[in-house]
């Protein structure tokens, strides 16, 4: 039995409305724009590491992202009832970027990037 060939992540993110393309490339710009930061795609996400320490991944979860930051999900700044933040540290692929920002409207592209700027500080 032959399976179908698996669309990278590069491939489903060409593939989504307009709309979710451009969070993407809001939070992309905003994590790349960092020195050091570099992004490598696999088949399910996109990785961005600094200096070799992975600081975040992003995901297409359906139609929506999926943001992945190592930043600790328990943190008093992010659970100010803002963020909305979902802990994923039991999950293996996620113990290193615990905390999970679905990311389905502008404004939860907004809260993502002042995350993101907080855990780089």
């Amino acid at each position: 039995m032959k399976y179908p060939k698996r669309d990278s992540f590069f491939e489903r993110i060409e593939k989504i409305d307009a709309q979710t393309k451009e969070y993407y490339e809001q939070i992309n710009y905003a994590l790349l724009e960092y020195k050091n930061v570099k992004a490598r795609y696999s088949l399910r996400c996109i990785s961005y590491r600094l200096n070799g320490k992975l600081i975040a991944k992003m995901a297409l979860g359906g139609k929506n992202l999926k943001l992945f930051l190592a930043i600790n999900p328990n943190d008093e700044k992010l659970n100010t009832g803002k963020y909305h933040p979902r802990d994923v540290s039991k999950t293996k692929t996620y113990v290193e970027v615990p905390t999970m920002l679905p990311i389905k409207s502008q404004l939860a592209t907004k809260k993502a990037i002042e995350v993101i700027n907080m855990m780089m500080q």
